[in-house]
């Protein structure tokens, strides 16, 4: 953890953490101990250690792949104005017009890749394996079990791809990330 740490500070430092995307080219400020704890209460649980960290130490979202990483107590917000708080809380209320609807206890959506796809951070397990929401293959009247795509065993392995310069799609397809998902439970998987 701490060479990822270090190495988002040492980009930072020199000006080029940014998101993929020109969706926002601001780097939030990163958030006190209080707000990391405040964003937990709501969210009714913790983030992993990795999170913590680069929420206190490297910025509150506005950079990563993609439109980057949203922020979880304000900061980097989508095209809905959520922060990363805000849309779980929303995802996890069922959809009176979707009896299927589900959205598993403690996946944060956090990587916003646009067409309402995030990478999320199971913040259930210590590593924060990352999950890939894909919901718009998603019939009407099935369950959204297939949306929630085992994407990398670690919020460490997906961000390393991607300061590695991988694009993070083509390092899942080549098998770069997420080698041993064979044996990996997928949160999203269980109703």
């Amino acid at each position: 953890m701490a060479d990822l740490i270090e190495r988002l500070r040492l980009l930072k430092a020199a000006g080029g953490l940014k998101a993929d995307s020109k969706f926002s080219n601001i780097l939030f400020p990163p958030l006190s101990t209080n707000e990391i704890l405040a964003a937990e209460e709501a969210l009714g649980f913790q983030l992993t250690p990795v999170l913590r960290r680069i929420y206190t130490e490297t910025a509150n979202g506005g950079f990563g792949p993609s439109y980057g990483l949203l922020g979880v107590c304000g900061g980097m917000l989508n095209e809905d104005g959520n922060d990363a708080t805000r849309q779980y809380t929303q995802y996890r209320e069922l959809d009176p017009n979707d009896a299927h609807w589900f959205w598993p206890e403690g996946v944060l959506p956090l990587g916003h890749l646009g067409c309402a796809m995030y990478l999320c951070v199971d913040c259930s397990r210590q590593d924060g394996p990352v999950i890939w929401f894909e919901p718009n293959a998603h019939l009407d009247g099935e369950t959204w079990k297939t949306s929630f795509v085992p994407f990398a065993h670690s919020t460490e392995e997906w961000l390393a791809a991607w300061l590695d310069g991988n694009d993070i799609f083509d390092a899942k397809a080549e098998g770069l990330l997420s080698k041993h998902l064979s044996s990996f439970d997928c949160a999203g998987g269980q109703h």
